[in-house]
């Protein structure tokens, strides 16, 4: 196992990937007052950007594609000399009122990357299997998805190389494959706090369905399946 040194200070800088996000952006963004942000864009033609100029954030603007982004975005982050640790979101999620101070406590505890508990914003028999799901998958594979946020240090994040750009799909699972990996099981922890998820996509589809081929697509990915192919199926 990998040990890190424990910075004396943290500096947080949080990196969220959108694309056309101006009808959740809002939200996220005053839960952030205060803190440095990063936008990571992938072409947004809506009011994203403008949204995120009058926040104050820093941009990052590029190729579309999950992994890039949040590559492109820690990248830009880093080169704030005093940044220690990134916090990983997703645009539509929302943050509860004292996230700040259970991350800054979960960030002395270097050795360890950290991720929220799983909320949908919705309720009803097919919600409650979905968060049982993301349960079941969190304690038997330790595996949870990008939509749950990841913090980590930055030095943690630079041992095990940061997001790979080239990951369109799957970047989330990539990137905890490699924190086990290199730090093992321990080095992977839930935090004791709930990150609001919005679930309008698979209420949509309907969350058997979507959740039915979201783990067909893994389960092709785990067999080595290309990441093209993978993406053309997801849509």
């Amino acid at each position: 196992m990998t040990h890190l040194k424990r910075q004396r200070r943290d500096v947080l800088a949080v990196i969220v990937p959108t694309l056309n996000s101006e009808n959740y952006l809002p939200t996220l963004l005053r839960q952030l007052n205060g803190v440095r942000v990063v936008i990571s864009d992938g072409g947004s033609t809506d009011g994203t950007l403008d949204l995120a100029a009058a926040h104050g954030a820093v941009i990052a603007s590029g190729r579309r594609g999950r992994g890039a982004q949040l590559a492109r975005g820690s990248e830009l982050a880093k080169a704030a000399d005093d940044v220690t640790a990134y916090l990983f979101l997703h645009a539509d999620c929302e943050l509860d009122e004292n996230w700040r101070s259970v991350c800054n406590a979960a960030l002395q505890k270097t050795h360890a990357a950290w991720y929220f508990r799983y909320r949908p914003d919705a309720s009803g028999p097919g919600v409650l299997w979905l968060r049982f799901i993301v349960w079941l998958r969190g304690w038997a594979w330790c595996l949870p998805y990008g939509d749950q946020g990841l913090l980590i240090s930055r030095a943690m994040y630079d041992a095990i190389g940061g997001y790979d750009p080239s990951y369109p799909l799957f970047e989330d699972v990539e990137i905890i494959d490699r924190i086990k990996a290199t730090f093992g099981r321990r080095g992977l922890k839930k935090l004791p706090l709930a990150l609001s998820t919005d679930i309008s996509d698979h209420l949509h589809e309907g969350v058997w369905k979507r959740g039915w081929r979201n783990y067909r697509l893994l389960k092709a990915y785990r067999r080595g399946e290309p990441i093209d192919a993978l993406l053309r199926r997801y849509g």
